[in-house]
């Protein structure tokens, strides 16, 4: 190996068009070590190893602040900006070791990675936004995106046009502000989806309104500011051929619209039913982000425009989006992006705001504080004037004042082309940090949406009058799921007596896409890859409501959002067709020989977010067959369905109770009680609770003679009692059904069960009965409950 140069690089100023500027002169070879760190030389000196150091301290520093931060509920990418902002600053107490991290010469090669990784993470951004939003958008809609962006930035400006007469000021910071104030005044469209996504805030109707906003604000920003921008430096140059730039610019878009989407949807329109995006299309889209971005560069635009506009031709969703989201957004995401932050916060200078820049300084603060209280005020009190609640309003105008990465890189691409100040640079980032933090952070903490639906007057089967509907909400997460629910509806017994309507819920996990999406079935278009599975959910339900015709009306809806905040949706459902019971299938599924065939986590999670603040009472089917299978109560014509309930007491055992008296008028269903009582209890008994069980209890022995109904009473002393009792009922049994929680006057008999509880959401006796060790299906049930002063007028009614 030949002798290594004492100097690997040299720096110094040139003169420039305007001013003097930096250059580098570094050799050649100096991009691999290979292996000279053994000979004595520094491995950073060479550009490759450099890189991969750089990286790894970024990343681990960005990880690090996010997890100290985590408690204040602060996204990834704020971390990853004040984690690098506060670790270049300690290094910037020693030269020497920021040269030796950070030289002149590496920032060149970190810089193009990350303004790579960054067109990547746009693309992806794009991949996401669903087109179809700016169809839908209605006109107040418009009219308050558009004034988010324009009423903040001309308040701004005719604050700004006074001041030379009124401040001393020099001339470079006053030709500033206005780019300060449009900077502020701007909100992208990927800044609050991240924020509501971040929240579980997607599907709420906070999150709706805001995601359609922003993406109007989104629009009119970037018209506004690049007509602005043309036209400033036509007239600087005292020419008009920049504004041909514009003309190719809308050339290049509606060449992207007309042409290249196309091409992408056929593609995406290739991939057989179940199968995913082949290595052959993944490099063409590829290939297609990367011409994109260059044509992009070549029209005087940032290559991130080129990627942004890439991504919004491919369809979002599975099977094509998602499997571009999943593969780009890690690398770009986790590596490459915290890399465009250390950029960022190489170019805030804190010093930059004292000294004899004091008073630049304090201008531009107010005018950014302006910009952010015009904002606020003026999307605060239209949301109000379009009948949105003040708390919302309020929430909504927080929330449209956030930003996010886009925002960071638009003020890094301003600073370096030197249209901003350092200190208005650096404002504009720390007032960044503060304004989304706080309001990440306020509405975790203040903001709850199910508050709506505790004001909400809470319905329920036992308060269903005979004449009504009986309005069920069922929750669909895959196929199988249809039979084993079809099946319990028939068996809820539909008549011209007894009718009922079904909403059925077929939902959809989010992926590849950043904003979530709630519509009738008949809309399903907008999902083009969910079409196939919802048109066969619907034809199933559509047959049975056809064989039960004049008894049973069926609804369908399509949701797709992320399993966090999913149950959103059903509620919205719920309360809008003013449910009595919403059936959600178990999480768990079972095999052919009766062991566990897989589980789902997500479906969990929905399931306990629905128990906890339901608006109506909710079923949860576990189904082993009996319910779904061969022998289910539709094929049945000679043979009896036998249902079991098992009534220890307590509100949620008189609903499970009402809701079995309906199944028992079934000609094909036999239904056997089983009242069990406690030898004797440790706890005195509830006497209003008391009264209304025996009430019910005696009302049902009355409604229940000549029926193919069984009342069996049995007394047991503990919860092992209550085991083997429950083994003994399983011999003839289809379907299960009990109540989840039971008075503490009966807490002898499930007290022990405690111990083995996998599934606590389905209470004590519905978690043993979902153990591997019994072979019927279970519907455990759960009434919302009601507040103390409501049992007075609470009345026991039987639907016949």
């Amino acid at each position: 190996m030949s002798r290594l140069p004492a100097i690997v690089s040299s720096e110094g100023y040139v003169p420039g068009v305007n001013e003097p500027e930096q250059m580098i002169c570094q050799y050649l070879h100096m991009t691999s070590s290979m292996g000279c760190s053994w000979l004595g030389c520094n491995v950073s000196a060479f550009s490759l190893p450099l890189l991969m150091l750089q990286l790894s301290i970024i990343f681990i520093v960005s990880h690090t602040t996010f997890f100290l931060l985590k408690p204040l509920r602060q996204s990834i990418l704020s971390c990853q900006l004040i984690g690098c902002i506060v670790f270049i600053w300690f290094v910037r107490l020693d030269n020497h070791l920021l040269n030796e991290l950070f030289p002149e010469s590496g920032k060149l090669v970190l810089d193009t990675v990350a303004n790579f990784g960054f067109m990547l993470h746009v693309f992806v951004i794009g991949v996401q936004i669903d087109t179809n939003i700016l169809k839908s958008v209605q006109r107040h809609i418009v009219l308050i995106g558009f004034m988010s962006f324009i009423l903040p930035y001309a308040v701004c400006v005719l604050c700004i046009v006074p001041l030379p007469n009124l401040i001393e000021l020099d001339e470079f910071s006053f030709r500033t502000l206005p780019f300060v104030a449009a900077l502020t005044s701007m909100t992208t469209f990927a800044a609050v989806t991240t924020t509501l996504s971040d929240l579980n805030l997607l599907n709420s109707d906070l999150g709706r309104l805001s995601c359609s906003t922003a993406l109007v604000t989104d629009s009119c920003s970037y018209i506004t500011t690049l007509a602005l921008t043309t036209i400033g430096v036509a007239l600087e140059r005292s020419e008009w051929r920049p504004l041909n730039n514009i003309l190719y610019i809308v050339c290049f878009l509606l060449s992207i619209c007309f042409l290249l989407r196309p091409f992408v949807l056929w593609m995406a329109k290739r991939i057989p039913e179940g199968q995913q995006i082949k290595e052959s299309q993944f490099v063409v889209v590829l290939i297609a982000v990367l011409l994109c971005g260059f044509l992009s560069e070549c029209l005087g635009q940032n290559a991130s425009f080129g990627g942004f506009t890439m991504g919004m031709c491919v369809p979002d969703g599975p099977p094509f989006g998602s499997a571009l989201v999943n593969r780009v957004d890690w690398m770009a995401t986790s590596i490459l992006v915290p890399a465009k932050f250390a950029i960022c916060a190489f170019k805030v200078n804190l010093r930059s705001l004292g000294g004899d820049h004091v008073l630049a300084s304090a201008i531009t603060e107010v005018v950014i504080t302006i910009a952010y209280l015009v904002k606020f005020t003026s999307n605060f009190l239209l949301a109000m004037y379009f009948n949105v609640s003040s708390q919302d309003a309020f929430h909504f105008a927080m929330i449209m004042c956030t930003k996010g990465i886009i925002d960071v890189s638009a003020f890094s691409l301003i600073r370096s082309n030197e249209v901003v100040t350092e200190q208005g640079y650096s404002l504009l980032i720390l007032n960044m940090l503060l304004v989304t933090g706080s309001t990440r952070f306020l509405l975790w903490h203040f903001y709850d949406p199910s508050t709506r639906y505790q004001s909400y007057k809470r319905t329920c089967i036992l308060d269903n009058e005979p004449e009504d509907f009986l309005r069920m909400v069922v929750c669909i997460h895959n196929e199988d799921n249809v039979p084993s629910i079809i099946n319990l509806l028939q068996a809820s017994n539909p008549s011209r007596n007894q009718r009922i309507e079904v909403i059925t819920m077929d939902l959809l996990q989010l992926e590849g896409r950043a904003s979530a999406i709630l519509i009738p079935s008949s809309e399903v278009k907008k999902i083009p890859s969910a079409q196939n599975r919802v048109f066969q959910v619907g034809n199933a339900f559509n047959y049975f409501m056809q064989r039960n015709y004049n008894s049973v009306v069926v609804e369908h809806f399509v949701a797709m959002a992320p399993y966090d905040s999913m149950h959103e949706d059903i509620f919205t459902i719920a309360i809008n067709k003013c449910a009595n019971i919403i059936i959600v299938p178990f999480h768990k599924r079972w095999g052919i020989d009766g062991s566990i065939d897989a589980t789902f986590p997500g479906i969990r999670s929905v399931n306990l977010k629905i128990m906890e603040k339901t608006p109506c009472s909710i079923g949860i089917l576990l189904d082993r067959g009996q319910i779904g299978g061969p022998t289910s109560v539709l094929t049945r014509r000679t043979e009896v369905f036998h249902i079991t309930l098992l009534f220890l007491g307590g509100e949620d055992d008189r609903e499970a109770l009402a809701y079995s008296w309906r199944m028992a008028q079934h000609p094909y269903v036999s239904l056997l009680v089983v009242l069990l009582r406690p030898a004797y209890a440790d706890h005195t008994p509830d006497m209003y609770e008391k009264k209304l069980d025996s009430e019910m209890v005696d009302r049902f022995r009355m409604e229940c003679k000549g029926r193919d109904i069984f009342i069996q009473q049995e007394v047991a002393e503990d919860s092992i009692q209550t085991a083997h009792l429950l083994r003994a009922m399983e011999e003839g049994c289809d379907l299960f059904i009990v109540g989840r929680e039971h008075p503490p006057s009966v807490s002898r008999l499930t007290c022990g069960l405690l111990e083995w509880s996998q599934c606590p959401e389905l209470g004590r006796i519905g978690d043993l009965l979902a153990t591997s060790t019994f072979h019927f299906s279970v519907l455990v049930v759960q009434k919302q409950p009601l507040v103390r002063i409501d049992y007075v007028d609470e009345h026991i009614a039987f639907v016949k």
